[in-house]
């Protein structure tokens, strides 16, 4: 829901969200689809049944798997996998701009975004050391030139958001980067994720909630797998599936939205279930270095195995075999 303010105050990005994709009515949601126990008992059985061999795969008093949107995604390829899991995280203002321009985002939300933006974004630098997480402490100890910049960036950000997302109401739940957990087999495996933006509450009737992710880059394919994931995660922890997700593009002031329902969540399921697998194998059995399963792709680019990986080494020479003109301007 949003305020019953007159659309003639909205901008047109604004007055289509809040149409198309929040599907509303004046200041009333559309009828919501009905909520459905026997869907939500089998995607969980579903998933259940699916990763039964992670939890046997365990060796006893090993930690259990924790898995959440980038380790699956980087389960695509094994080296990357490892990378990730063996490489300390080292924040930068790239990876810092999401979680600062969220909660800023979210304060001036809920603050009827009526103060100077750049006032929001400081309150949010401001209020992120105290919440004890690695990135308050990374904006803690920054400062100067690049403080000043990743400050601006962050701006830009709420700045898009307000001129193309739809003003929320206060009377309906919003939460910003909501933690969404998920264990099974004994704590064997934990599923976690944050969507960036969860709309409405659970309802024993009807299906009521919205999850967004907000991009400021160009549209990927993973955006619909990471939005599915989001979407087997709220049905299980809440007991009644999300109505629809979404991607929400700041450049381009459009979005991916998909309508939840059972097909969606069972693709999810198995999705889960099918990295899961591999990263049972890779923590608890690992494979000689021959026998891993690599996949050169964009996610090399910040790979730390990418210098000496046998797959991207071989992706390089084919490009430069099927492009000779590349290899003789970088030599030029």
């Amino acid at each position: 829901m949003l305020t019953g303010e007159d659309e003639d105050h909205l901008t047109p990005p604004q007055r289509r969200a809040r149409r198309e994709l929040l599907s509303l009515a004046g200041d009333q949601p559309l009828p919501r689809p009905p909520a459905d126990e026997g869907v939500v008992d089998h995607v969980r059985r579903l998933l259940e049944s699916r990763t039964a061999e992670v939890a046997s795969a365990r060796p006893p008093g090993a930690r259990g798997l924790l898995l959440n949107k980038t380790k699956l995604n980087a389960l695509d390829c094994d080296g990357r996998y490892l990378d990730l899991v063996e490489t300390p995280f080292a924040w930068s203002p790239a990876t810092v701009l999401g979680t600062l321009a969220h909660t800023a985002i979210g304060l001036d939300q809920a603050g009827g975004q009526r103060a100077d933006v750049s006032d929001v974004v400081a309150l949010a630098w401001r209020e992120l050391p105290g919440k004890g997480g690695s990135a308050g402490d990374y904006l803690a100890g920054l400062g100067g030139v690049e403080a000043d910049g990743l400050r601006a960036d962050a701006a830009k950000l709420v700045i898009e958001f307000r001129d193309c997302f739809p003003p929320l109401d206060p009377r309906w739940t919003v939460r910003f980067e909501p933690s969404i957990a998920v264990s099974m087999h004994d704590r064997a495996l934990t599923l976690l994720g944050k969507p960036d933006l969860l709309l409405g509450r659970a309802h024993p009737t009807e299906r009521r909630q919205l999850l967004i992710d907000f991009k400021t880059g160009r549209p990927s394919p993973r955006d619909r797998v990471d939005m599915r994931f989001y979407a087997l995660l709220a049905t299980l922890k809440y007991g009644v599936a999300p109505f629809r997700v979404a991607t929400y593009y700041l450049a381009e002031a459009d979005w991916e939205a998909e309508d939840v329902d059972a097909d969606t969540l069972e693709a999810a399921a198995r999705g889960v279930a099918e990295k899961a697998a591999v990263a049972a194998r890779l923590s608890w059995s690992r494979p000689p270095a021959h026998d891993l399963r690599l996949l050169p792709g964009p996610a090399c680019n910040w790979c730390g195995r990418a210098p000496s990986c046998p797959a991207k080494a071989a992706d390089d020479a084919a490009s430069l075999l099927s492009h000779p003109e590349g290899a003789l301007a970088a030599h030029s």
